[in-house]
């Protein structure tokens, strides 16, 4: 089965990003992870509002 996101031929893990359903490869959910975690540097009034 093809990702998602890269389109790689590997194995796939289900994950509801935004309310759409993906199947993403191990290398796509860590930049998903990784995007989506606060940054220690960052306090919560420098994030956007629209979460």
């Amino acid at each position: 089965m093809n990702c998602d996101k890269c389109g790689v031929d590997a194995s796939l893990a289900y994950r509801d990003v935004d309310g759409f359903a993906y199947y993403l490869c191990e290398t796509c959910i860590s930049g998903w992870d990784a995007v989506r975690s606060p940054s220690p540097d960052s306090s919560d009034d420098a994030r956007s509002t629209a979460r």
